[in-house]
């Protein structure tokens, strides 16, 4: 009892010191072990996840709109032995990113990290796993985008390195038959869906007039409802398809083995380089098979 009243002490005691506003609904155990943060966007998102999560262990922090982009250009280290200098300013040019955004400041401080240390403990972290849940559509990508620019920053890392952070992975569509409602991830997944229905359609050349004619009837003959946004769920379909240990589906966020290749990436999507970006996207245009606008 007495270890379990140190916790709760300890646990509302960091909120008041970092002064938290009272936007994050905390889990009510107060150890790491066990614990999930839910990283959601808006109110409207947060209200549903609030109401549908697990109390005991599950923490919902909403933030506001697109949260700044905290990517600082990787400087190339001299060859007059400027490493250290180098990599000091670099840091010195993130902090000073992180800690000028509110929601930055708010996220790290429910997280019980100090944004201002060279180095993280982990013993620090309030939170087993910290779950980036945002909506399956193109504001939702860009806000996943930018939360995980913000973690690639040292110290913080090292919460990627250790496995700490995750993906909600929430259905865009639902395809109501009856009583009974089919949640699907994405397109693919839908079209997936179609074709295991109808096996026909699987004889017709992939990508051509005519599969994609096909694909679109069957599409008009299912009822089928997109998900706007997380907050179009009630609390019973979000807990079921996205926060539901036993049902849901989590990306672990992990480098690759070639971590330079990771860098060069993130510092093509999101530094200053606008023709490379442009490069990028111009290359990668003809892969891409549904783009909302």
């Amino acid at each position: 009892v007495a270890r379990k009243a140190r916790e709760s002490v300890r646990r509302k005691g960091a909120l008041e010191l970092s002064g938290l506003p009272g936007k994050l609904a905390d889990c009510q155990i107060g150890k790491q072990e066990g614990t999930e943060l839910f990283i959601v966007e808006g109110d409207s998102a947060g209200g549903s996840a609030k109401q549908g999560r697990d109390r005991s262990n599950q923490a919902v922090l909403p933030l506001r709109g697109k949260i700044l982009n905290t990517y600082v250009e990787d400087l190339q280290l001299k060859k007059n032995g400027n490493a250290n200098k180098n990599g000091s300013d670099q840091r010195t040019k993130a902090l000073s990113k992180m800690i000028s955004s509110n929601e930055i400041l708010t996220l790290i401080n429910a997280l019980g990290l100090d944004p201002k240390a060279q180095e993280i403990d982990l013993k620090d972290l309030r939170y087993g796993k910290i779950i980036i849940m945002t909506d399956a559509d193109v504001d939702g990508s860009h806000i996943r985008a930018l939360l995980l620019t913000f973690f690639n920053n040292k110290p913080f890392n090292k919460l990627i390195e250790n496995g700490h952070v995750y993906l909600a992975q929430p259905p865009l569509f639902k395809i109501n038959k009856g009583s009974k409602g089919i949640y699907i991830k994405d397109e693919n997944e839908l079209e997936n869906y179609i074709l295991s229905n109808n096996p026909n359609i699987k004889k017709i050349k992939k990508g051509s007039k005519e599969f994609k004619n096909e694909i679109e009837k069957e599409k008009s003959n299912l009822n089928i409802q997109r998900f706007k946004g997380l907050g179009e769920m009630n609390p019973e379909e979000l807990w079921s398809t996205t926060l539901d240990p036993e049902t849901r589906n989590l990306l672990k966020v992990q480098y690759s083995k070639d971590s330079k290749k990771d860098q060069n990436l993130i510092h093509t999507l999101m530094g200053n380089d606008v023709a490379l970006r442009k490069d990028f996207i111009i290359s990668n245009a003809i892969n891409v098979q549904n783009l909302d606008i």
